[in-house]
């Protein structure tokens, strides 16, 4: 055979096999390729439409609905539009309140809102099993871009199908494989239980319209319909602490530890932030600020972490927090919108704070409380804040009643009416479920008592009989709480003149004291020892106690016996000093949040009295 023919059979031959490797390929690719990328950013927000339930079963409804969010949350790449920033652009629309969020009006509100993407959910039964799906909508043409789903046998592997669409979707959506891969399963995360997810979601919601009772009873539905749902626990927990039931808390957060392996790391990190808020040394605030940082789109650690950095006095570190949780998609952002009211009234920014304070009531209702009138009242506008007063609803808690009384007392105290600071004492009746509020109550008393200059021994000694039992039990996750309370009795004994009984306080207490963690308790120590030396006749040791405390964060009352051991060294220049200090800080005098407000009346009192070197 001629060499030239067995050349070209030869390469025949290898041509025929590249052609067979190229159609494997092509038929390999064809098969496996990846999904036409879609033009989706990381971070970048989706509206969820309302689950359309074609499945016949109502448990659906609400229960899909929240474990849709629960996988969705899990993710670091999406981002799921809040429901009241939803609510939000259906008033600007002007939709029908009962009209259901579906895939026509979730694009509208995505257009409006400049999501990227409508995520349409659905469950319907087919041939025996559930079939779960998500349809990805583009906003701007309502065409389906993509549709995932998932089957389910029976009701109780719906949340498992949950994870499997909602995994396929951020896949699709360009999130990382490893990084879905990573996400805890959605049963072992939350819930198999339906009924348990629906009272969850439900209860969530009324906490974010703080209707507590409502709350608290769907709270501990879920728990009975699930003992192991953790996110129940600390649900259930972090509300009894905002009711000050700290003790009660402590079993749910317990039951939410033991079960901790089972939480995505996110939850993890917020487990262990309250379990540091239910520790009897507790200041949690480097837990609930690596929260935010780490996971910086949650409102939970950015809004605590404000919180924190506020009840420190310190109010340029608090804002940024507060901001970045202060935005629609949180859903429960009225409390960092108020605590942005608090550091704007604190900073002297009298407009600003009202109009915070504004927003925050109206996205939780009829007030029970309203901030705005400690704003008008450092405006000296107490006509309006009188009436502001009047139109307020019933308290629901005993908690609520006790701010009410705490803003009237602010009303009289700054136009100097002790007839009025009396009348507010008795505009509420005392506190009977809890022994720290029957307390707080009587130091209130006292408060008044010290501005009046009508102090009393016999109430002062009555006090300190009721806080014993509380700060011996050791272990109580009050006990921070009850230290700040101590410190105030042992003050206000000090300005009424009873030193006997401050000295023995302070000695009985002082270890007790020295292991607190909480910053405030640490400064608030250390003005009642300089206004002991101040009281024993040596007031330079005092200046020398208190002057290392003057960083921007230290107490109005620090300042006040500051100005005290001063007026005894005869120092006219730094007497003033303070006295101008004081007037300059109105605003900070009302917003010390720090002790649940008490020293209030005493703060804006101590602003315009003892102005005089005597």
């Amino acid at each position: 055979m001629p060499a030239q023919l067995h050349v070209l059979r030869a390469w025949r031959r290898a041509a025929a096999v590249v052609a067979l490797v190229a159609l494997l390929g092509l038929a390999a690719w064809v098969l496996l390729r990846p999904e036409p990328a879609i033009a989706f950013a990381e971070r970048d927000w989706v509206v969820l439409a309302d689950v359309d339930n074609a499945s016949g079963e109502a448990v659906f409804d609400d229960s899909l609905q929240r474990a849709l969010l629960m996988s969705l949350e899990q993710s670091r790449y999406v981002n799921v539009l809040s429901s009241s920033k939803v609510s939000e652009s259906r008033d600007l629309l002007r939709v029908p309140t009962g009209r259901v969020l579906d895939r026509e009006l979730a694009s509208d509100v995505a257009a409006r809102e400049g999501a990227r993407m409508v995520l349409a959910p659905s469950i319907r039964q087919s041939a025996g099993h559930y079939l779960v799906s998500v349809d990805l909508l583009d906003p701007a043409s309502r065409a389906v871009v993509r549709r995932y789903r998932a089957k389910a046998d029976a009701s109780t592997d719906v949340m498992a199908a949950v994870d499997d669409v909602v995994g396929q979707l951020r896949a699709g959506l360009g999130e990382s494989v490893a990084s879905v891969q990573q996400s805890v399963p959605l049963p072992q995360a939350s819930t198999a239980n339906l009924q348990a997810l629906k009272s969850f979601a439900l209860a969530e919601h009324a906490l974010g319209r703080r209707r507590f009772s409502e709350s608290a009873k769907l709270y501990e539905a879920a728990i009975d319909a699930d003992p192991d749902f953790a996110m129940a626990h600390i649900g259930l927990a972090k509300l009894l602490v905002r009711l000050e039931q700290r003790a009660e808390a402590q079993p749910h957060l317990a039951r939410a530890l033991s079960v901790n392996q089972r939480l995505p790391h996110r939850e993890r990190l917020y487990l262990k932030a309250w379990s540091n808020e239910l520790s009897p040394d507790s200041w949690p605030l480097d837990d609930w600020r690596v929260l935010a940082d780490v996971y910086p789109d949650s409102f939970a650690g950015l809004s605590n972490t404000s919180w924190y950095l506020l009840t420190d006095n310190r109010f340029d570190d608090a804002e940024p927090y507060a901001r970045a949780a202060a935005v629609p998609q949180d859903p429960m952002r009225s409390y960092p919108i108020a605590h942005l009211g608090w550091i704007q009234l604190g900073t002297n920014r009298y407009d600003e704070a009202l109009r915070s304070f504004e927003l925050s009531e109206q996205l939780t209702g009829r007030p029970v409380s309203d901030p705005r009138a400690d704003v008008l009242i450092a405006m000296r506008r107490y006509k309006e804040a009188q009436d502001l007063l009047a139109q307020l609803s019933k308290p629901r808690d005993e908690l609520q009643a006790m701010m009410n009384v705490r803003v009237r007392v602010l009303l009289a105290a700054d136009q100097d009416d002790c007839t009025g600071m009396g009348e507010a004492l008795a505009s509420e009746p005392t506190p009977t479920e809890s022994a720290d509020f029957r307390v707080h109550a009587e130091l209130m008393r006292a408060v008044v008592d010290t501005a009046c200059q009508q102090g009393s021994a016999e109430t002062l000694a009555g006090i300190a009989t009721q806080l014993r039992p509380l700060l011996a039990a050791g272990n109580h996750p009050s006990l921070p709480d009850r230290a700040l309370r101590l410190l105030s009795l042992v003050y206000l004994a000090q300005r009424q003149g009873d030193h006997a009984l401050a000295d023995r306080l302070l000695a009985e207490y002082g270890p007790l004291l020295l292991k607190q963690k909480n910053p405030m308790i640490g400064k608030w120590r250390t003005v009642v020892q300089a206004m002991q030396k101040v009281g024993q006749g040596a007031p330079a040791q005092g200046v020398a106690l208190l002057k290392p405390l003057m960083d921007g964060t230290e107490p109005v009352q620090a300042r006040v016996a500051l100005r005290e051991a001063y007026r005894q060294l005869g120092d006219v220049g730094e007497f003033h000093k303070q006295n101008e200090w004081l007037f300059a800080n109105r605003g900070r005098a009302i917003a010390e949040i720090a002790n649940t407000q008490l020293m209030q009346a005493l703060n804006v009192h101590d602003t315009v009295s003892d102005a005089t070197l005597r």
